[in-house]
């Protein structure tokens, strides 16, 4: 059998053709349904017009509503969804062309505008699906970044540099990582592999400022190769945030070994005029305020300790979602899922 030669630098090549084809089919989709979103909205501005136009019956909107449905072929419900759609949205010029029909029907069903007008900012700027748009909402995020300090600063006019984030402002003091598929007795690779593959999760859970660029990152010091866990960037800072995750409680050790990290960072790795320093950032399972504050003075502004949350299906949801799988694979999908969201936080 003859052998075919290699061709050079092939695989990368894919990738970015890949890549591209796929771009451009999600560009597609997103205009198709972003006329999708602009014609329920006027469809919706005509009927709650009509409405206003007959307010002398109550039951007017209700009987037109009926009435179209049966016409046009369309689901009562869905003529219902468009109306409060408009009402929702009563200014076109509001409405995102980032944001789908899809996840604007999760957005109507938050009934805090402040809440809402949060959850369409996240959505819109980290490209969030519909699925993670409802775990975010069904979490509390918006809550959650209350209580945390943590809301995002109003949206920048364009043309308008926004000014910087402090370091202390861009982290929190617990992160909640929902991971399907974690086991229960799970080691410190598990979790970061299992964090990876669900990194939109983690992400969004990190803040929206946050993108990962390198995992298991390899630093030569002394001829002794070390891996850093991953490197973040942060571009509210801006900055590179070197993170470390712990399974067990915080150590002091894990300071010094992080403020070597951070101090290769400094001196040997290059940065742009308008970056700031490089920062270091532990996420531990649990982590002592004193214990803290002794270990890292002098160091706060070089590094940052976080302790995680980890939610996991029960094991009755696990059952059940596998039971799910064995005959509709996409049914099982959203019953794991479903366990996901009712377990208990572990560390």
């Amino acid at each position: 059998m003859t052998e075919v030669a290699p061709l050079p630098e092939y695989d990368a090549l894919l990738h970015e053709v890949r890549g591209l084809l796929e771009t451009s089919r999600n560009r597609a989709y997103q205009a198709v349904d972003n006329i999708r979103v602009q014609a329920y909205w006027q469809v919706g501005e005509h009927i709650v017009r009509a409405e206003l136009e007959h307010k002398e019956r109550a039951d007017y909107g209700a009987r037109v509503v009926e009435r179209l449905a049966h016409d046009l072929r369309m689901a009562r419900r869905l003529l219902f969804e468009i109306v409060q759609f408009y009402r929702t949205y009563p200014l076109v010029h509001s409405l995102r062309a980032e944001l789908s029909w899809s996840q604007y029907g999760v957005l109507m069903r938050v009934g805090d505008a402040r809440a809402r007008a949060f959850y369409e900012g996240h959505a819109a700027r980290n490209g969030w699906s519909v699925r993670q748009l409802e775990e975010q909402v069904r979490s509390d995020l918006y809550a959650r970044s209350v209580r945390a300090g943590a809301l995002a600063a109003p949206a920048v006019p364009a043309g308008i540099m926004a000014e910087a984030a402090r370091p202390e402002d861009a982290f929190r003091g617990i992160y909640h990582f929902e991971v399907p598929g974690l086991p229960a007795a799970f080691s410190e690779d598990d979790l970061e592999r299992a964090l990876l593959s669900h990194f939109e999760r983690f992400v969004a859970e990190l803040g929206p400022d946050f993108y990962i660029r390198r995992r298991q990152q390899p630093l030569t010091i002394d001829g002794q190769v070390h891996r850093i866990d991953l490197e973040l960037y942060c571009r509210a800072i801006p900055t590179v945030v070197i993170c470390d995750l712990k399974l067990g409680p915080f150590d002091d050790r894990d300071v010094g070994q992080m403020n070597k990290y951070v101090n290769y960072y400094r001196e040997r790795v290059p940065r742009y005029p308008w970056e700031k320093p490089p920062i270091g950032l532990i996420i531990c399972a649990r982590a002592g305020q004193e214990e803290v504050r002794y270990a890292l003075g002098g160091l706060e502004e070089k590094i940052f300790v976080a302790e995680y949350r980890v939610k996991l299906p029960s094991e009755d949801k696990i059952k059940r979602g596998l039971g799910a799988l064995s005959g509709d694979a996409e049914a099982g999908d959203g019953d794991v899922e479903a366990g996901a969201r009712d377990s208990e936080d572990v560390t």
